[in-house]
């Protein structure tokens, strides 16, 4: 069996599949959470059917996203292949092996490869209308959704998704390399939503190729119930924000309704933000 030695431990390859050696941190006890948790990594990165790095809280948010970008430099080249960070969980897990099974595949390669043509029929501004149909009618007051803009303080560069890998990675990330370099298919490689307001895998990977195309979008990291975007073109106008933000309520309601911001749970408050933002999140109650 061959293996790779990287930074953060060592990983082998068995056929399709994947498995990681977790990197030990210098303590040498684990509390029980700890260890249900990297088992769960180590499920999830079994049914990827790609190479995976299981790298544990310890390394710290910052390694890890030094560690995504090193990957997504590899990627571009001879090796063909686009990095996402994976944050682990129980209910990740269990997406995961509910939407493998209702494709009848083994892993998240073969899932990928089937549910790709179904991503691709799929029209993107077509289905954001038809949510956003179903969602308005949910409303009191459009007025009230609507809101009004609001100011803004810039952020820089890839400071939101670095705190968002110290925020959430103290149980430890697993990096994926999924062999594509469609960035856009990603949903399909890491198969969760599919319930309630979450769009299906194949949907997710749709509006992804649209933001893709017209803002240079990628997605980055992936949970249960959340993606985090890169944006290398960002909206820089006014209406083209408020148009984005639009979609982005159509996609994933809660980034309005449950908007962590106290000044951004309108829809135009949202666009303030998007305008030159080069960082997106979106998540669901699932």
């Amino acid at each position: 069996m061959r293996s790779t030695s990287t930074a953060f431990g060592r990983i082998t390859r068995r056929g399709e599949l994947c498995s990681s050696v977790i990197l030990t941190p210098s303590r040498k006890i684990f509390s029980r959470m700890e260890v249900h948790m990297q088992n769960i990594s180590r499920e999830i990165a079994e049914l990827l059917g790609c190479p995976a790095e299981i790298i544990p809280a310890a390394a710290g948010g910052s390694a890890i996203f030094r560690r995504y970008k090193m990957l997504a430099r590899q990627g571009q080249g001879s090796a063909g292949f686009t990095p996402v960070v994976i944050y682990p969980s129980k209910q990740l897990l269990q997406a995961v092996q509910h939407n493998l099974a209702s494709a009848e595949v083994q892993t998240c390669v073969q899932y990928a490869e089937v549910m790709l043509p179904a991503a691709q029929a799929i029209d993107p501004l077509q289905l954001l209308q038809q949510r956003m149909n179903a969602l308005v009618q949910t409303e009191v007051s459009v007025e009230k959704l609507l809101g009004e803009f609001v100011p803004v303080r810039s952020v820089q560069g890839d400071n939101r998704l670095c705190q968002s890998c110290r925020n959430h990675a103290r149980d430890g990330v697993l990096i994926a390399q999924c062999p594509t370099q469609h960035a856009w298919v990603l949903p399909l490689f890491v198969p969760m939503g599919g319930s309630g307001l979450c769009p299906s895998p194949a949907e997710q990977a749709a509006v992804l190729q649209f933001w893709q195309q017209h803002y240079e979008a990628v997605p980055v990291v992936a949970g249960y119930d959340i993606w985090e975007l890169r944006v290398a073109r960002p909206p820089a106008q006014v209406f083209e924000a408020e148009r984005l933000a639009l979609q982005q309520f159509a996609f994933a309601p809660d980034v309005v309704r449950q908007a962590h911001r106290d000044d951004s749970d309108t829809i135009r408050a949202l666009a303030s933000h998007l305008q030159g933002a080069k960082a997106w999140y979106f998540y669901w109650h699932i």
